[in-house]
This record gives structure tokens, C-alpha cells and sequence, in this order.
């Protein structure tokens, strides 16, 4: 089922079934970390409401879900802080709105997503190094390849700068445009991101690159 809401929704997913609470507990004590978790309660040995609680002591940042055969737990849920319950046997319509949910409010701002070529293409905005305007499209720098996105290079810097997003661009260039987390040194005349690429920089946007990578560093 989640596969499918994930699929369905567009949500790069990976899902991970563990036969026990113990098994579970073994990855997560190995250092395995998960966004979404779904627990039953009544499991052999390990009771999954006390499962969450050793969780809650080491990840606070995990969603939980319990699916449970009785309501009678849904009072504990509050000291792990728990995003629902689910009643067995598990309904998908309910489960595809809080899976949106909690994507939309911890996730999607970390996003870009656009269609390009047919495709729509989910780019997380931590890899963008630059973007540059070609003809009438923008070619976006990722640390591992580059994608086109059709459109002005304002509109997609626009369209960032509505995601609650901690990355910040800036432009460098009537032509180009950087995501300061990226840059590792500014020259006289180029940005040079982690990956060694130079993005140049003109005389009328130095100042403001100048400005946005200083506060980067002070505020890292």
C-alpha cells in the first residue's frame, strides 16, 4: 500500500519490512534511520508502543503511524508523539492523506519539481550547484549530472525562493544564478563550487555574492 501511495503520489520512497520489532531494532541500533514508520501494537515479544518510546529516545524526528486491531492505545500515542492510527484493516484513502501530508509539510519544500521532457523530474535542491540560462531554457548544475528546465531563469529563481528551503541562491551573472551552500571560494571573477566548477561572477552581482557567502560562513 505504500509503495502504491508513494508511486502514485510521485514521492521517491524506498520501503523496508521487518518480520519483528527486535529485527527492526537491530537495523535501527546499526545506524539505519527512517522518515516514516508504521508499528503494529501487539507484536510477539516486543510491544510496538514500547518500541516507539525506546525509538523516541534516540529520533525524534520520525513519523509514526501504529496500526492496531483496538483503539485502546490511542492515549499512549501522545508520549510519542505518534501521527495516527490506523484501525485494521488499514484504510489506503487514509493513508495516502497522511502520507501527502507529512510529505508536503517535512519534505516537499526540499524539492524542486518540474517537467522536463516529458518527465516530471524531483530534484533535491541541496544538489543544485547552478543554474545557467541556454537560448530559452535553463540547464541546472546538479553535483552529478545536468537537467534542463524550460522556462527564465527569474521565473525558477522566483519559484525557489517559495520553498521553505534553507538553500540560497543568488544571482552571479545576467546569466547565471548560485546556490551559496555550494561555493567553497569566490575569485575575482568566478564562484568555485565544492565539486571544482567556475561559475563566473560580473562586477554588477559581486557585491551581493560577496554579501550572501559571508553570511553563509557566519551563520554556519
Amino acid at each position: 500500500m505504500c509503495r502504491e501511495i508513494c508511486e502514485r503520489l510521485g514521492i521517491e520512497h524506498s520501503t523496508f519490512p521487518f518480520e519483528s520489532g527486535e529485527v527492526f531494532w537491530r537495523e535501527f541500533s546499526s545506524g539505519a534511520r527512517y522518515d516514516l514508520l508504521l508499528f503494529d501494537i501487539m507484536m510477539d515479544e516486543t510491544n510496538g508502543m514500547e518500541l516507539a518510546r525506546n525509538l523516541r529516545e534516540y529520533d525524534e524526528s520520525a513519523a509514526i503511524i501504529f496500526i492496531t486491531s483496538s483503539p485502546d492505545f490511542a492515549v499512549q500515542g501522545y508520549d510519542v508523539n505518534a501521527l495516527h492510527y490506523l484501525i485494521k484493516p488499514p484504510d489506503i484513502e487514509v493513508l495516502e492523506r497522511l502520507i501527502s501530508s507529512d510529505y508536503n509539510n517535512r519534505f516537499k519544500s526540499n524539492f524542486l519539481v518540474f517537467k522536463s521532457g516529458g518527465q516530471i523530474l524531483q530534484i533535491p535542491i541541496r544538489d543544485i550547484i547552478c543554474l545557467e540560462t541556454v537560448g530559452r531554457r535553463v540547464e541546472i548544475t546538479l553535483h552529478d549530472r545536468t537537467v534542463e528546465y524550460s522556462g527564465k531563469l527569474s521565473d525558477l529563481l522566483e519559484e525557489l525562493e517559495g520553498l521553505d528551503s534553507k538553500e540560497q541562491f543568488v544571482r552571479s551573472h545576467k546569466a547565471f544564478a548560485i546556490n551559496i551552500s555550494s561555493i567553497r571560494e569566490l575569485t575575482k571573477s568566478d564562484a568555485i563550487a565544492m565539486n571544482g566548477k567556475a561559475i563566473p561572477v560580473s562586477r554588477t552581482y559581486m557585491k551581493q555574492v560577496q554579501h550572501a557567502l559571508l553570511k553563509q560562513i557566519r551563520d554556519d
